[in-house]
């Protein structure tokens, strides 16, 4: 699996704005799986997510990883094609047509990264709280200027580099950390849903 896929279709956005796709594409992300296996965790109907796992399938953005037979029927277990998409070569050529469906995509990925923390949290060791030093936790309203905001972006390509050399050079005796760096500007819309 490559670290990150640079989409180039249009239709490819179109088919990873459905908010269940975004979720069956969270689910398979670290571990293949089948869609019965995720229909049992997303608690959705198999059909259903057959179909969107063959939407996927059709516009290049998920792979079968392997195959198995279990009672006569062949299993397909599904990956994505790399751990991160990029839309930034669509925008380039599809910004105006493209910003609405970018922009609730992009916030239902957020909210499913959210997610995502909330039950790993819930699930982990509760004696884990009890020793601080092993949780890094930061939380900040910052007003940012253009210059402080590029100098961010930076250190956070910086980071995002420095994790995905660790990924590569996995070591045995290392420890599985959950890591979620998230930033964006905060602006009240005009006229908020009541």
């Amino acid at each position: 699996m490559q670290e990150i896929y640079y989409m180039e279709d249009a239709e490819q956005l179109k088919v990873i704005s459905d908010p269940l796709r975004l979720k069956v594409l969270w689910e398979i992300i670290d571990e293949a799986k089948t869609g019965k296996m995720i229909a049992d965790i997303l608690e959705a109907p198999a059909p259903k997510i057959h179909y969107h796992l063959k939407e996927l399938d059709r516009v290049g953005l998920i792979t079968v990883e392997k195959t198995e037979e279990k009672n006569g029927i062949i299993q397909k277990f599904y990956r994505p094609i790399a751990r991160n998409f990029s839309v930034e070569n669509i925008l380039k050529q599809h910004k105006d047509h493209v910003k609405n469906e970018l922009s609730d995509t992009l916030r239902e990925n957020v909210l499913i990264s959210l997610g995502k923390t909330k039950s790993y949290l819930r699930r982990v060791d509760s004696r884990l709280f009890e020793e601080w030093k092993q949780i890094k936790f930061g939380y900040e309203q910052l007003y940012l200027n253009e210059a402080q905001i590029q100098e961010f972006e930076k250190k956070a390509k910086e980071l995002q580099e420095l994790m995905n050399s660790f990924k590569i050079n996995r070591q045995q005796d290392g420890e599985l950390y959950h890591m979620l760096l998230l930033a964006f500007p905060f602006r009240e819309p005009e006229y908020p849903d009541e």
